[in-house]
């Protein structure tokens, strides 16, 4: 199923049961009730995570740099909350971490 964006009509495709791969070894760093799902658009790929304590995504992408569209969209669509619930933080092999505030996760 495809999430429809507002950001210039581009879509995140839910690609989670084609990457069981990816969800095998995420799951392996993640407690039981975590549940993993990965979206991907074009050369971009977002592995979000989510139980009753957290709520996270990361982002990467094999070419270019990510877009702030992109940011922008997962933050509303994909974690579902407003970007000043969130904190960002990148590593240095350039994949882009967004976590949602502790207070805000329900």
């Amino acid at each position: 199923m495809a999430i429809k964006s507002k950001f210039f009509d581009r879509t995140f495709r839910d690609t989670t049961k084609e990457r069981a791969d990816i969800v095998t070894i995420v799951s392996r760093a993640e407690t039981k009730d975590t549940v993993i799902t990965i979206y991907e658009r074009k050369n971009t790929l977002v592995i979000h995570s989510k139980n009753d304590v957290t709520n996270h995504a990361s982002i990467s992408k094999g070419k270019g740099q990510i877009r702030d569209w992109e940011i922008a969209y997962i933050i509303e669509h994909i974690l579902k909350v407003t970007e000043k619930d969130v904190s960002l933080y990148t590593r240095g092999n350039g994949i882009i971490h967004i976590r949602t505030k502790e207070e805000c996760v329900i």
